[in-house]
């Protein structure tokens, strides 16, 4: 989710553990000035992680106290569900249950992959010995109920149904959406969507919708980043509305991101005593060995964030799978909403079909029983007519 608003989409393939007997997929990394995916494929073991066994929550909503990795209570109140949390054996059954969905276009013969520039990051890298200390959060009570359910993402507003803020919130309700995360800030161009948010957000309330704001921080500079990310928390519409979540993307250097865990800790802590109760969502890499052995700071992300959502693109991969596999490791740390796959990577060298409608069904069904908050689809510009007709089929 890039500088100029625009997306590479990387497949990370991932090996999973004997359990699941299968390979399940990465995610698409989503920045750069490129604008369409190229698959990077790194495997790598995820080990079958099994969660408790299955308890039917009660009706209504439940309020989840945790403690945050520093040590900081906070309580999430989260919307509950019929659905069992599952365990791998019982996502590997419920994936039987709904396919596994044949994956047309798969394998990819190969393919060069077509070169692409360099990623944009900021001219100006502020040093670590300049970096102020990441204060721990103080105690916090929010709700989840903003990515409860279904969602979509928007990337490039003119090409969201023309940008007509009454289409989009039309095709939302008709698909039962529950929320639209909608890009608005960067650190190239800082807060730039106020105009979408004041046409979206007060059209998206009326009808019932939430409307979570996300962003790309390059962390070039962390406070610099923080500031405008605080512009869009402190953003208020007609009568006072405001934006239901924000959520930053967290990329990788790959994409022109400055990241190290210092860095995120200054962002997020910032962001977080900016938040107070609205949710702050990390979008992340799903959690292959090779980065949650330590590369990527999904442990320090925690310390400030109220759910993770990790950019699940299976590609050629089993959705189900490979969405359980990512839910059942993250949720050790804080409560899941996958984001599943809605674009091709034709021209990327990679599979040159969409997912089908049955993929999208199977990746929602399995993120369902794993426990997920909810789970949303990048992207709404690149979505076929089968997988909208999916998305809509499925009751969450």
């Amino acid at each position: 989710m890039g500088e100029n608003g625009k997306v590479f989409q990387k497949g990370l393939a991932v090996l999973m553990g004997a359990l699941l007997c299968s390979v399940a997929v990465g995610t698409a990394v989503m920045g750069g000035p490129g604008g369409r995916p190229r698959p990077v494929r790194a495997a790598g073991p995820l080990p079958g992680v099994t969660r408790p066994a299955p308890v039917a929550p009660a009706a209504g909503t439940s309020t989840t106290t945790a403690t945050a990795v520093s040590g900081a209570p906070f309580s999430t109140s989260r919307a509950s569900s019929t659905v069992p949390v599952a365990t791998t054996s019982d996502a590997a059954a419920s994936v039987s249950a709904v396919g596994p969905a044949v994956l047309a276009g798969c394998p990819v013969p190969y393919r060069p992959e077509p070169p692409s520039p360099p990623p944009w990051h900021p001219a100006v890298l502020v040093p670590d010995s300049s970096l102020p200390a990441a204060p721990a959060p103080k105690p916090w009570t929010s709700s989840l109920a903003a990515i409860s359910g279904k969602g979509m993402w928007i990337w490039e507003w003119s090409a969201t149904e023309g940008g007509d803020a009454a289409a989009v919130v039309g095709r939302a309700r008709a698909a039962g959406l529950h929320q639209l995360w909608v890009r608005v800030g960067d650190s190239k161009d800082g807060f730039y969507g106020a105009a979408e948010l004041q046409a979206l957000v007060p059209a998206a309330h009326a009808a019932g919708l939430s409307v979570v704001a996300w962003g790309f921080p390059y962390l070039y500079d962390p406070l610099g980043d923080a500031a405008w990310t605080a512009q869009i928390l402190g953003w208020r519409g007609p009568g006072g509305q405001k934006v239901d979540a924000v959520s930053a993307d967290i990329e990788q250097p790959s994409e022109g991101v400055a990241l190290s865990a210092r860095r995120v800790a200054v962002y997020l802590s910032r962001v977080r005593a900016a938040a107070g109760s609205t949710p702050v969502i990390a979008t992340v890499y799903p959690p292959l060995d090779a980065y949650w052995d330590g590369s990527y700071p999904y442990t320090t992300m925690a310390t400030y964030v109220d759910a993770f959502a990790p950019m699940v693109y299976w590609e050629c991969v089993d959705p189900g799978q490979a969405v359980t596999a990512a839910i059942q490791r993250l949720a050790r740390l804080r409560p899941v909403h996958p984001i599943g796959q809605a674009f091709d990577l034709a021209a990327e060298g990679g599979r040159v079909d969409p997912p089908s409608g049955a993929e999208i069904t199977e990746f929602l069904t399995s993120a369902r029983q794993a426990g997920a908050v909810g789970a949303s689809f990048w992207v709404w510009q690149s979505a076929t007519p089968e997988e909208w007709a999916a998305v809509s089929a499925f009751r969450w």
